[in-house]
């Protein structure tokens, strides 16, 4: 199974064989610096990367999901009012600016330094935007998408998703 997200045409197309495709409407809006949506210096605002270092935490300014070939993994059930009922986990990653912060907690200003960032996946989400991640419009597509994918991880099958 193959999954091609195009960010553009707001659409996840599903290739589960020769003649069997279905389109999943779905986007990656992030608020950030560059469209203005994040703001600076509110500490609420402040997003994290996600690490393989669980120990230290480094404020970054999310970004869409990468482009590139991933791998899917078995979805995985979430009760957050933004990943629930799935998050679909990739391999996907990308190297995002670290932010210091000020004071109040808050982005002062970008440090020049990097870290590699992880943890983007496919959910459906009650909100209008995401940290990176690829967020269905319907819960019943998520579903679906849930379904293909762990039949397909059952038997062995790879699933991949390119953006």
């Amino acid at each position: 199974m193959r999954l091609h997200f195009y960010p553009e045409n707001k659409v996840i197309e599903c290739v589960i064989g020769e003649n069997n495709i279905r389109d999943i409407p779905a986007d990656c809006v992030v608020r950030n610096e560059v469209n203005g949506w994040r703001r600076l210096h509110k500490s609420d605002d402040v997003i994290y990367a996600m690490t393989h270092d669980p120990y230290h935490k480094y404020a970054v300014m999310p970004r869409e999901f990468p482009k590139g070939e991933w791998k899917i993994s078995e979805p995985l059930a979430r009760t957050s009012r933004y990943l629930a009922p799935f998050y679909i986990p990739t391999n996907a990653e990308q190297y995002l600016e670290v932010w210091e912060l000020d004071q109040d907690g808050g982005y002062a200003k970008a440090t020049g330094k990097k870290v590699l960032d992880i943890g983007y996946g496919i959910h459906f989400s009650v909100s209008h935007t995401t940290v990176g991640c690829v967020r269905t419009y319907g819960e019943s597509d998520l579903l679906w998408l849930v379904h293909q994918v762990n039949e397909r991880l059952v038997t062995g099958h790879e699933v991949t998703l390119s953006v």
